[in-house]
């Protein structure tokens, strides 16, 4: 018979730079943070999330928060809508004035 391991998996806090999640930041242990932070892992990765929060987010209490282990509550997140998203202009953002072409001609 077989003995089933009990393996955990723990993974190096990491600064969460997507604000669009985490508009007051985060650090997660999710094993999803960029390649490029091994690179630099004394700067980027963190044995805990009260580091992470303390060496990039100016209020760590909020980064603490934001991730659901702060001394505050859990702050709640609104979902992005198509208008905050939008990386480039729309027909609502139209900064031509068709107006100003007239005052200048003189007929």
């Amino acid at each position: 018979m077989e003995a089933q391991s009990s393996i955990e998996t723990h993974f190096k806090f990491y600064p969460s730079l997507d604000l669009t999640l985490h508009p007051d930041g985060a650090c997660l242990d999710d094993g999803n943070e960029p390649g490029e932070y091994a690179l630099n892992a004394d700067e980027f990765l963190f044995d805990s999330r009260e580091e992470c929060c303390a060496a990039w987010f100016l209020d760590a209490d909020l980064c603490l928060a934001a991730t659901g282990h702060g001394t505050g509550a859990l702050l709640p997140t609104s979902s992005p809508t198509v208008e905050d998203v939008t990386p480039w202009p729309t027909w609502s953002d139209d900064v031509f004035d068709d107006d100003d072409d007239d005052d200048d001609e003189d007929d």
